[in-house]
């Protein structure tokens, strides 16, 4: 070799761009691959996981209503409409309750008038009265479906109240 002409090895390509070693682009996009699987399963790990934390609430939540609802006594039925009903409440599905042996209380008013003919003032008196469902005039069957979602809340009647003795006093025989 000539002294005067001296060898540079250059990694500069004719673009003046550095090509580093051949390897580079390839330990670089291999790094990418893994980093996205990384992320990939990160993001399905904390979807199974938010999923099943979903469906350990809504078993709890299921467990919980049903267990709390006493399939031995009557449940007060508080409906988002203002309705409430009276009868046995059980689990029909996931999204529906089944109601039956069904009351409801409707107020009856009637007017007392005196007897002297001369007196114009009347007074009005309030019975609140149960009513068996079935008795309407659409005769509906003694069962009802409600979604949970129309079901504000409902409550075990104890086995003195006044609805339970009713419903009671209306099953005995006359």
């Amino acid at each position: 070799m000539n002294e005067a002409t001296p060898v540079h090895k250059n990694n500069s390509n004719s673009a003046g761009r550095n090509s580093g070693h051949k390897g580079d682009g390839q330990k670089r996009h291999g790094k990418f691959k893994i980093n996205k699987m990384r992320l990939i399963l990160a993001s399905v790990g904390a979807i199974l996981l938010f999923a099943l934390i979903s469906l350990g609430c809504l078993l709890i939540y299921k467990s919980n209503t049903n267990s709390s609802i006493d399939s031995s006594r009557y449940q007060a039925v508080f409906l988002s409409n203002g309705q409430v009903y009276f009868g046995k409440l059980h689990t029909y599905n996931s999204e529906y309750m089944k109601l039956n042996d069904i009351y409801y209380l409707q107020t009856k008013t009637t007017q007392d008038t005196s007897s002297n003919p001369q007196e114009t003032s009347t007074s009005d008196q309030s019975n609140v009265q149960l009513i068996k469902l079935g008795s309407e005039i659409h005769g509906p069957d003694d069962e009802m479906i409600v979604s949970k979602n129309q079901i504000l809340f409902f409550e075990n009647l104890s086995k003195d109240s006044q609805v339970t003795k009713s419903i009671a006093k209306y099953k005995t025989p006359s």
